[in-house]
């Protein structure tokens, strides 16, 4: 019998390891990936106000989550954080595949609270996730309130009397919505933005401040404001909504004293007025009638591209 020669041994000692680091690439994966394991996460962090606290800065960072904000009558916890769900991994995941971190400390009349969301380590070895975060805030505290999400959708709701000195919502991956209420008040810059997601902006009668100002922005995805002042903004108040590929719809309803300037510009996509009531000027460049009065609105509209929608109604 020929036998093979030293080549052909060589070669097929290379084809038999490359079949062994396969079957362990294989193998290894499936521990990893495959969720064999179920984690169960149901776990609740608070702050109480204190004596003499007036205001609260909130900063939170979360990885993975549907994040729920909500601002409530409550005279005794200043904020809450509930986390809930369930977590799937291989078997080569970790134990305790949701880190919680909570930080408070009180500087003169402020509580600061930040808090944080982590999952699965470094390398995220996880087969699923339907993790919730939901956060009260005490309306009796004048706050600045800052929330960012890495994937998962996030939303706002501040309710009739909650008094916001800042607002900074970020999400990487997902929607972003804010619904900003009857007598709730504005005195300071308020920020949407999301990487991949669109944004959602309800405005309904919301009083501002001297430094109040609003900037939504998205790289992918479009941006929507809902904007309803019947009764007095109470100043002058800048938006810019800027969407790089996607596009821009704003709807806005206006009466009384309160007057308002929009401007808008695209590189590719057009501009699209569907309803003009107590608007004049150019698509591009539209004033109510009783511009400029006591309280301003300021917009502008960009995309990059993507198109513009508006519906724009003054009554006085």
């Amino acid at each position: 019998m020929k036998r093979l020669g030293g080549d052909r041994r060589g070669i097929i000692g290379v084809i038999l390891a490359a079949i062994v680091i396969l079957i362990v690439i294989i193998i290894v994966a499936a521990l990893l990936l495959i969720p064999f394991r179920s984690a169960t996460v149901d776990e609740t962090r608070e702050a109480a106000i204190g004596q003499g606290v007036e205001a609260l800065q909130l900063n939170i960072d979360v990885d993975m989550a549907e994040v729920t904000v909500r601002f409530v009558d409550d005279a005794d916890v200043a904020v809450s954080m509930s986390v809930s769900g369930n977590q799937r991994s291989g078997l080569l995941g970790p134990q305790e595949p949701v880190n919680i971190t909570w930080e408070e400390r009180t500087e003169g009349d402020t509580l600061i609270v930040n808090a944080g969301i982590t999952l699965g380590g470094s390398f995220m070895p996880f087969f699923g996730s339907d993790i919730n975060c939901t956060v009260l805030v005490s309306k009796q505290l004048r706050t600045a309130l800052s929330v960012s999400a890495g994937v998962g959708g996030m939303d706002v709701e501040a309710t009739d009397g909650a008094f916001l000195t800042s607002m900074d919502l970020t999400v990487t991956t997902g929607g972003l919505r804010a619904n900003m209420a009857d007598n709730v008040t504005l005195d300071g810059p308020m920020a949407m933005e999301a990487t991949t997601g669109g944004i959602d902006l309800i405005w309904s009668n919301v009083a501002v401040g001297d430094n109040a100002s609003v900037v939504l922005n998205t790289n992918t995805g479009g941006v929507r404001a809902t904007v309803t002042q019947t009764e007095g903004l109470g100043g002058n108040l800048t938006m810019r909504a800027t969407a790089n590929t996607g596009g821009v719809d704003l709807r806005m309803n206006l009466a009384g004293n309160t007057s308002a300037h929009v401007m808008t510009s695209t590189s590719v996509g057009g501009v699209s007025v569907e309803e003009r009531v107590g608007f004049n000027g150019t698509d591009q460049d539209l004033r109510s009638e009783n511009y400029a009065s006591d309280s301003n609105f300021e917009v502008t509209l960009n995309t990059n591209t993507g198109g513009v929608n508006m519906r724009l109604r003054y009554e006085a």
